[in-house]
C-alpha cells in the first residue's frame, strides 16, 4: 500500500530503525552522564565527552549494528524536518506563557 508515495514496509523498516538508533543514543548518553556525575569535570569537559560518545555512537557502534551511515543522516534529516519544529515550537509557547505570567 501506498502512503503520499511512501511505501508502507520503507516507513515501518524507518520507524524501526528510528526507534533503535533513538534508543541505543539515549543509552549511550546516559551512561556517559553517570560517568561525568561520578568524575566531577568541569563544563567544557563535560560537552567534549558528551560530543565525543554522540560522534563514536554515530559513527562505530551503529555501524557494527548493520546500519549505513546514509541511514543515520536520513533518520537525522527526517527528525530536524518533522520533530524539531514541534519541539521548538512547545518550548516557544511555554516561553510566551512565562512571559505573559509574569507581567
Amino acid at each position: 500500500m501506498m502512503i503520499n508515495g511512501v511505501n508502507e514496509v520503507v516507513l515501518g523498516e524507518m520507524i524501526k530503525h528510528y526507534l533503535v538508533i533513538g534508543l541505543i543514543i539515549v543509552l549511550v548518553i546516559s551512561f556517559t552522564f553517570f560517568i561525568i556525575k561520578r568524575s566531577g569535570l568541569n563544563l567544557i569537559k563535560k560537552y567534549f565527552i558528551i560530543g565525543a560518545s554522540s560522534i563514536f555512537v554515530v559513527l562505530f557502534v551503529l555501524q557494527s549494528f548493520g546500519y549505513n551511515f546514509f541511514i543515520i543522516i536520513s533518520l537525522i534529516e527526517w527528525t530536524t524536518k518533522f520533530i524539531f519544529p514541534w519541539i521548538v515550537l512547545y518550548w516557544l509557547i511555554r516561553a510566551i506563557k512565562t512571559l505573559e505570567k509574569r507581567k
